[in-house]
């Protein structure tokens, strides 16, 4: 019942109603206040001709909101627009003119045209200006109402892009590190314990801290160290690996896991057995503040990149949607291929 009074209620229909039913009563009120509240001169003829009066109002008024307004304002003909108005006016003072002098049985001569006219077209323009205005201000409503919801909806629709994406980061990432662990188990490896036990926090950090769409900086520089052990102890002296920290973090924040497959690819493609002085070199630089500069550079066998093209796997197809969800127009990322060479550079900026 309350959800069919409400759409009763904002119907235009009933807006309209309503709208003329209080201005039908306040002209009425008027002239009757302006005849002294006496009911002599309110014979059923001057009745009938202010009712007309009225109608010819509306007929005046539903011409420019049915077609001056969407044909013409709204499509910025606004000279045609202008001209067309004062055409409307005209028109309908003359035929009301003409039909309140037909129905009073009055000459023309014994009416003050350019005093009935003049005042005809203040009262004419008084409510194609009022109505025009809530006209505008109804159509500014509804496209802020259209807006919200909009941005609501893609708000929706990056959120579940981003769980998506961010569920495919998860699995990725735990199959690869899942191998190496399988690979040194198979060699009956020493290091395998530790590899677990950094397997152990990496995950945690995965389960519970990454559930926030941002997480500090410092968290996500801390799982990267953490990868980087483990990755360290998984290949031992194939490759050189550094990371650097320049500057100061402080609270600032980040989206989870954006970095990993970008190292993970560095691991993947820098540490290879037919590779001489292989290097890996991570570098983060908060030195400019509210600026995350991020760049990774390391070394590969141009023959193996080209027969499998790696580079342009999930991991990083995946961090560049996410980049474009998160970071709209707020981000860089360059990724410069040479022949021995592959580096990342990515700058996020407040």
């Amino acid at each position: 019942m309350k959800k069919t009074s409400k759409k009763i209620i904002q119907s235009i229909l009933f807006q309209h109603f309503i709208f003329w039913s209080v201005f039908i009563f306040s002209f009425y009120l008027l002239i009757f206040g302006l005849e002294g509240f006496s009911l002599k001169n309110f014979t059923p003829t001057r009745t009938l001709s202010t009712f007309l009066t009225i109608f010819y109002i509306a007929i005046a008024v539903y011409i420019n909101l049915l077609v001056l307004i969407p044909y013409f304002l709204k499509r910025k003909k606004y000279i045609s627009f202008g001209l067309l108005q004062i055409a409307n006016i005209i028109v309908i003072i003359a035929f009301n003119i003409a039909t309140s002098l037909i129905i009073e049985n009055a000459s023309i001569s014994q009416v003050n045209v350019f005093n009935e006219f003049i005042y005809e077209a203040i009262l004419i323009s008084l409510f194609i200006s009022i109505t025009t205005f809530l006209k505008l201000l109804r159509d500014w409503i509804n496209f802020q109402e259209d807006a919200i919801k909009y941005k609501e909806t893609q708000r929706q629709k990056l959120e579940a892009e981003l769980k998506l994406l961010r569920g495919q980061i998860n699995p990725h990432f735990l199959f690869n590190t899942l191998n190496n662990l399988y690979a040194l188990s198979l060699d009956k490896s020493d290091k395998t314990p530790n590899l677990i036990l950094k397997l152990s926090d990496l995950m945690r950090y995965m389960l519970y801290d990454c559930r926030d769409s941002y997480v500090l900086i410092d968290k996500e520089i801390s799982f990267i160290k953490n990868y980087l052990e483990l990755e360290k102890i998984r290949i031992g002296e194939k490759a050189n690996v550094d990371m650097q920290v320049k500057g100061s973090t402080g609270l600032q924040q980040i989206a989870p896991l954006l970095f990993i497959p970008f190292i993970e690819n560095a691991f993947k493609h820098g540490c290879n057995r037919q590779l001489n002085h292989s290097f890996i070199k991570i570098i983060f630089d908060f030195e400019k503040q509210g600026v995350l500069k991020f760049s990774i550079e390391n070394t590969k066998e141009d023959k193996e990149y080209i027969k499998d093209k790696k580079y342009s796997g999930i991991g990083i197809e995946n961090v560049k949607k996410r980049l474009t969800l998160l970071y709209p127009e707020k981000h860089s990322l360059k990724i410069s291929d040479n022949q021995n060479i592959f580096k990342v550079e990515l700058i996020i900026e407040p």
